[in-house]
């Protein structure tokens, strides 16, 4: 007969430092949330993989990202005011301003950019998928006969902007260069910094150049619960364009912005090779104005176009952005009657100024009013 230790089980498998549970009060933390379904596959998870898997939610902000669920899902029910269509008079056309208005504009940006007073925000987060490419957007050669990417012709911009405003400086020695703030994500942050390291920052100083990366959120089925990219991790996407007020914050470059003197932000998005960075003209009407938020817009082309507009939010109320996908047909294709033009026609082509002191009241406000909505094309 063999012997046999009283008391003894023999181990049915690899335990792991975890046991052949999940640790119990991270257990009833997912619990609370309802997501304990993270741990379903517990059981046939290897030590190691175990591991994985309570590091992966230990870092996650459970009771945002419940907040987040929560309010975005309830969202769906339609609290916000009705939309209403932005009022011609709530537009500037550059066209048809004066040449005077124009220059003094330009000169009040110029001297602005010399002192320092503005930072470029750059939302390049975004893969090139749609262009065949899984290269960073910025990356990409849109095929002009100098070969250059969009980072080139950005950076280059940004060159020609610090020119001018030296040149017009009285003390030009003195003049500040342009800082420039390059959000990324997971996806693209390392392929980014090794673009610009190579082509040695296009001409740019490498310290005025930051790079940062924009937030990810667990990606949630229809009734809130996580989606699993495999057994042991959750599954994530980066948080949007919308992710960098939040970024900006957590990263204290909201923080770095003050300590540089910086005033105003222009932010835009990479995809745009016409885009005019750190644009005198736009800065020197936005510090005429005296406001917090500006947007530069296109008027829409015609109904079926993609786009998203903006919108007032209950006749008089804040402005937003609806996009095209949230549109019916009738929204689409209304007509003013006293222009013969489309009713909902100011499109949101991602530039953007703001005032420092409103990044930081968004920021500081994001927390308790977080929003956000996800389309499956």
């Amino acid at each position: 007969m063999k012997e046999m230790m009283v008391g003894s089980v023999a181990p049915v498998g690899p335990v792991g430092r975890w046991g052949a549970a999940p640790p119990q009060e991270l257990l009833e933390r997912m619990k609370d949330y309802g997501q304990e379904g993270a741990f379903a596959l517990w059981d046939e998870l290897s030590p190691e993989d175990r591991d994985l898997l309570v590091r992966d939610i230990e870092s996650l902000d459970l009771s945002r990202i419940d907040r987040i669920i929560r309010r975005s899902m309830g969202s769906q029910g339609g609290y916000l005011a009705p939309a209403e269509p932005v009022p011609e008079s709530s537009v500037s056309r550059v066209e048809e301003r004066s040449p005077e208005d124009k220059e003094r504009w330009w000169k009040k940006g110029l001297r602005a950019i010399s002192e320092g007073k503005l930072a470029v925000v750059l939302l390049a987060g975004g893969q090139g998928t749609r262009l065949g490419s899984s290269d960073p957007k910025g990356c990409f050669s849109i095929g002009l006969p100098s070969g250059k990417s969009l980072f080139q012709l950005q950076a280059e911009r940004i060159l020609c902007i610090q020119k001018l405003a030296a040149q017009s400086s009285d003390s030009p020695r003195n003049t500040l260069p342009i800082h420039w703030y390059i959000m990324t994500s997971p996806f693209t942050d390392d392929v980014t910094r090794k673009f610009f390291e190579s082509r040695k920052y296009f001409g740019l100083e490498a310290d005025q150049v930051t790079f940062f990366q924009q937030g990810t959120l667990p990606c949630v089925s229809d009734d809130g619960r996580f989606i699993m990219e495999t057994p042991y991790k959750v599954a994530k996407a980066p948080d949007g364009n919308g992710g960098v007020y939040a970024a900006l914050k957590s990263k204290k470059l909201l923080d770095d912005m003050s300590s540089r003197g910086v005033k105003y932000v222009d932010c835009y998005g990479v995809d745009n090779v016409l885009v005019r960075v750190a644009d005198p003209t736009f800065l020197g009407y936005f510090i005429e104005k005296g406001v917090s938020s500006a947007a530069k817009v296109v008027r829409k082309a015609y109904p079926q176009e993609n786009v998203g507009v903006f919108v007032q939010r209950g006749r008089g109320g804040p402005l937003s952005v609806v996009e095209y996908s949230e549109m019916d047909a009738a929204m689409t294709t209304e007509i003013n009657q006293s222009t013969g033009r489309l009713r909902y026609c100011w499109s949101n082509v991602c530039l953007h100024m703001f005032s420092l002191e409103f990044l930081n009241q968004v920021a500081n406000s994001l927390e308790k009013d977080s929003v956000f909505f996800a389309y499956v094309s």
